[in-house]
């Protein structure tokens, strides 16, 4: 799921709150074997996620962060802040799927070609574009396919995600949560995904370019054939070959269409995204 830059960071605290709290329950421990007792009542507020301006703006400060680890059985404060496995690996999809709809507004173009990565989307959005009603998607259909594109790339991000994100966030704490994750967003997100379009030599944006040049050659031809009136197929030219035009460009347009969708199939058939989410096929 998408959020705000604040949404995301109300989540992270939330789930660092319910993380310590779950270790402390499974240890056993009390407060005062977490922390001292100067620092119980501030333990207390992080453990129900209360946020103290004056006290601790950011939930956790330096020294409750080095108690909690060292006590609670943490590896590390990274750990502590962001989880592990199935904990840190939701929240790096969220930190992705939050940066590509922000990014959607500033570097439309660069998104724009990730998304095409995802056949399926590719060919939406090129008949989108470049069809005439009624043969243009739904309005809804877009945008199931967009995200569904997001999720394709989030798939395919994470791993290197993972990596950058370690290094950006290992020593950062929780201080300026909001203003780290922009940062990581805005600055370190679009070098990803611009990787994985020199990875892909644009594959998805190649593949644009022909679907809108097979579905404007079915436009053109059809504005053709509208404004020749009917009376114009009886009469039409013929090919080479003495067969009547409209039928060349048919095979033109099946040969096309065929063609599209076995490039999708194909993607289908390879692309482990479609066997982590058999649903899409």
């Amino acid at each position: 799921m998408a959020y705000t830059i604040q949404e995301l960071s109300k989540q992270i605290y939330c789930k660092i709150s319910q993380r310590i709290l779950r270790r402390k329950e499974e240890t056993k421990k009390q407060r005062l074997k977490i922390t001292d007792a100067n620092n119980v009542q501030l333990l207390s507020n992080i453990m129900h996620n209360k946020r103290i301006k004056s006290r601790n703006p950011y939930l956790l400060n330096d020294g409750i962060t080095y108690d909690i680890v060292k006590n609670l059985n943490f590896s590390s404060a990274y750990e502590l802040i962001w989880g592990s496995e199935d904990e840190l690996s939701s929240n790096l999809d969220a930190i992705l799927e939050t940066g590509i709809n922000i990014l959607m507004e500033n570097q439309f173009t660069l998104i724009d070609n990730c998304l095409y990565e995802y056949l399926p989307y590719c060919k939406a959005a090129a008949q989108y574009e470049n069809a005439i009603d009624p043969m243009k998607p739904e309005i809804d259909t877009m945008g199931e396919l967009q995200q569904q594109a997001i999720m394709y790339l989030v798939y395919h991000l994470h791993s290197e995600t993972s990596k950058m994100h370690f290094e950006f966030f290992k020593d950062k704490g929780t201080k300026k949560l909001d203003k780290n994750l922009t940062i990581f967003i805005q600055d370190y997100l679009p070098k990803l995904l611009e990787h994985l379009l020199n990875d892909t030599n644009y594959n998805g944006k190649r593949v644009y370019d022909l679907i809108s040049s097979i579905v404007n050659y079915e436009r053109e031809n059809l504005y053709e054939n509208i404004s020749h009136g009917p009376e114009w197929f009886a009469h039409q030219p013929l090919s080479n070959s003495e067969r009547p035009m409209m039928d060349v460009r048919k095979d033109v347009i099946e040969a096309g269409d065929k063609y599209i969708d076995t490039i999708i199939d194909e993607q289908k058939e390879i692309d482990p995204f479609f066997m982590d989410y058999p649903f899409f096929m």
